[in-house]
Formats: structure tokens, C-alpha cells, sequence
């Protein structure tokens, strides 16, 4: 049974219909499957309601809440065809999403679009995460980085790229050394006069200092041509 514009769409989050998929196949499931054995199967009491509604509408489970030859093929699938099963359902079941999408080119705008005729309404964005959660499981769509993950990589990404930025910029004296280093390394006293330890300490302090901020530390130093 196709999702279609004109019935309600599923709208479930995608984490549960993989669950209760994933508990057939592998567990097994009590029949026919009600408020009570999703509550038992640890969804909550808001989401059941619409559980049962996806789960109907994506052709898992008939009216009356036994499992249809869609999920009993699921559950069957050996596990090297098991991708190729859940994708071929996903492709037939959301057969016109998939006339306006296509997973190896369209981003995520054209989804949201080829939703917009769905009901109900107010429940579309919904839908568009049930459809991308199911097609990364089935490996349709590549599986979206976290938000926080993606989040640390900019930010580091950023501070690199500044730092990358100012080091690069940096003018070099005419002995090669950037102007920081070469203007402390003038500072140094006469080897008559010395210095004492505190004074030695601070300088290799300072220098330290200097010299991170004037050339980068690389994990692996790039070979040159021989």
C-alpha cells in the first residue's frame, strides 16, 4: 500500500519503525500488535497512536494488526539481501516521493518539497525525517553527521584555518625568520655579559611561546623531492 496525497502520511519517528523491524526479524513480535505490545516493546505512550498509523500506512501490519508479506519478507531476508529488501519496499511504498527524489543527486530541500502535498500538513517535516531515517537504514542516503559532531569539526576547522591564515601572512626577515623570532632572538645579551637562570627561564618561556605561534606543529612532515 503506497503512501499517497490522498490519506494520511506516516509521520513516526524513524527510530521506532526500524526498532520494531528490527525486533520481528530478529526477536520475534506478539500479534496482533496494539497500544499494549508497542508500550510493551518500550514506545511511548504520545507515539503509539501514530506507531500504529505509519506502520499500517507503510504496509508492515494489516487493519486488524497482523504482520503483512511485506514485513514477513523483511523477516525472512538473509542478511546479505536484507539492504536490497528494505530499500525495494521503501522505493514501492514511497514510490511518489521517489518520482521527484533521487537519493544519488537531490538534496534535502527536494525531499522536503516532494512532500508538500502530504497530509497532514502541520505534520510534514515529521515525514521527511521518517522517510530520510528509513532510507539511510537501507542505505538510500548517506547517514547525516551529528549535529554536535559537525559542530566541533567547523569550529576546529576554523580556528585552524585563522591560525593557517596569520602564519601565512606573517612577512619573514632577510635571514628567513619571522620578525617575532628574529626581534627576540636580538634581544639576547652578549655572550660576555650573561644572564642569570630567572632571566634564561623567562626567555626559553617567551620563546616557546614565540616560536608555536609563528610556525606550526604538523603531525607528519611533508617529504621534498630528492
Amino acid at each position: 500500500m503506497p503512501v499517497t496525497e490522498d490519506r494520511s502520511a506516516p509521520y513516526a519517528p524513524p527510530t521506532v519503525i526500524i526498532d520494531i523491524v528490527s525486533r520481528y526479524r530478529n526477536r520475534g513480535l506478539p500479534f496482533p500488535v496494539n497500544a499494549e505490545v508497542l508500550a510493551r516493546a518500550g514506545v511511548s505512550e504520545s507515539l503509539i497512536p501514530r506507531t500504529l498509523q505509519s506502520l499500517q500506512t507503510l504496509d508492515l501490519i494489516k487493519d486488524n494488526g497482523n504482520p503483512t508479506e511485506t514485513l514477513e519478507g523483511l523477516r525472512l531476508a538473509p542478511e546479505g539481501e536484507y539492504k536490497s529488501k528494505l530499500a525495494a519496499w521503501l522505493k514501492s511504498t514511497y514510490a511518489g516521493i521517489f518520482a521527484f527524489f533521487d537519493p544519488a543527486k537531490d538534496d534535502e530541500v527536494r525531499i522536503r518539497d516532494a512532500f508538500r502535498g502530504y497530509n497532514p500538513i502541520r505534520q510534514q517535516d515529521r515525514m521527511v525525517t521518517l522517510f530520510e531515517g528509513l532510507c539511510v537504514d537501507a542505505g538510500l542516503i548517506p547517514k547525516k553527521p551529528s549535529v554536535k559532531k559537525a559542530s566541533l569539526t567547523a569550529r576546529a576547522t576554523g580556528k585552524m584555518s585563522v591560525t593557517a591564515r596569520v602564519i601565512k601572512a606573517k612577512p619573514k626577515t632577510s635571514n628567513g625568520l619571522p620578525p617575532a623570532i628574529a626581534g627576540l632572538l636580538e634581544s639576547l645579551p652578549a655572550p660576555a655579559d650573561g644572564w642569570t637562570a630567572a632571566e634564561r627561564a623567562k626567555f626559553l618561556k617567551t620563546f616557546e611561546s614565540v616560536l608555536d605561534f609563528c610556525i606550526p606543529t604538523i603531525t607528519v612532515k611533508k617529504e621534498t623531492a630528492a
